[in-house]
């Protein structure tokens, strides 16, 4: 008896210790001990953005995080599906994109996803990249390239497509490279196995292009060419035009005239609404725990967390603390009732098919 006093007793201080001053922990309850993120792979924007809620969840509350990284949409969602993993790292254009089953998630095995949106979380911006010494400057000089084909990452294959379309091309005027991830795309740009490469500007391994011996550039979309965006947002609607002043290798005083999308936190309709609460709570509270560790973390704020959101509802858990902390507006209600109403009839008309 005695020992099992002192057990929690010690098991109670640890955990005390690594709770930050004046921010109540979330109470254990029904909580599980272990959840699991999965993410963009290691190197990505995505995985270091999970490390860094990693730490404020595993502070603030008593459950701990596993992030498992994988190279493809499809991969990353399957185990949320599956109920194998709680929530994950995706781009805006990712979780509206199987919300809607469209797409890469038209076919009888997934269709429309009941997705849910946790936290509405930065605004990234994007950029096709080739190698400095490339002479590629314009989405028409890809023309008889090397341009990378994701396998079962449907939103970049659309990116992709997308800034060939600005100049009028398609994957018959260019050479399909297989490739088996984001990252791989990007590092391939480095191992000379294709000349061009979509990414978030933020992302870690583009600092290894644009350190590497034959540097990087940038390839461009001007704005003023509304043609070219027109073809553009054909293909992907959910990217809109950026100017983008800083990234790797720009130099000072230059910019480029680039895309902008969303990036966001996701879980499907069935996961436990306590966790969420309890994860949208540890980081809204552990924001000063995580803010430091990138650039784009003071973005993961809970303002930014119910604003301008993606078309898709969000989750019962994150709304009961977005109410608490008051930044859920009373229109939101709304917005939310025909969120789910119109992804109702979407999956209805899918199972009718």
């Amino acid at each position: 008896m005695k020992r099992s006093i002192c057990t929690i007793l010690v098991s109670s201080i640890l955990f005390a210790a690594h709770v930050i001053p004046g921010i109540s922990p979330v109470r254990a309850g029904d909580l599980p001990e272990l959840i699991t993120f999965t993410s963009y792979k290691v190197g990505s924007l995505g995985y270091t953005v999970t490390s860094g809620f990693r730490e404020a969840i595993e502070q603030l509350t008593p459950m701990k995080v596993r992030i498992e990284p994988y190279g493809n949409d499809f991969a990353r969602m399957l185990p949320l599906k599956n109920k194998e993993s709680e929530m994950a790292i995706l781009g805006g254009s990712t979780g509206t994109v199987a919300s809607y089953g469209i797409l890469g998630f038209s076919g009888k095995e997934w269709g429309p996803q009941p997705l849910r949106q946790v936290w509405r979380g930065i605004t990234i911006p994007t950029s096709a990249i080739t190698r400095g010494d490339s002479g590629l400057v314009s989405p028409k000089d890809l023309k008889g390239k090397r341009v990378p084909f994701v396998l079962g990452s449907p939103t970049i294959v659309s990116e992709i497509e997308a800034i060939l379309a600005f100049s009028g091309l398609d994957w018959n005027d260019v050479v399909k490279v297989p490739m088996s991830g984001y990252v791989d795309h990007i590092k391939g740009i480095m191992q000379g196995t294709n000349d061009v490469a979509f990414v978030a500007t933020v992302t870690p391994t583009v600092k290894e292009v644009a350190a590497g011996p034959r540097g990087i550039a940038y390839i461009m979309t001007p704005h003023n060419d509304k043609e070219g965006w027109k073809r553009l947002q054909e293909k992907a609607p959910f990217l809109s035009p950026h100017v983008i002043t800083k990234a790797p290798g720009l130099p000072e005083g230059k910019h480029i005239e680039g895309q902008k999308m969303r990036y966001n936190l996701w879980a499907y309709e069935h996961a436990d609404p306590e966790m969420i609460y309890a994860v949208v709570k540890a980081l809204h509270q552990g924001h000063d725990i995580f803010k430091g560790m990138h650039k784009v973390m003071p973005g993961w704020n809970i303002k930014q967390a119910t604003s301008d959101p993606s078309p898709v509802p969000y989750h019962e858990g994150a709304i009961r603390y977005f109410k608490e902390a008051g930044v859920w507006a009373p229109e939101m209600d709304k917005w939310q009732t025909e969120q789910l109403k119109s992804f109702h009839k979407r999956r209805a008309d899918f199972e009718k098919k």
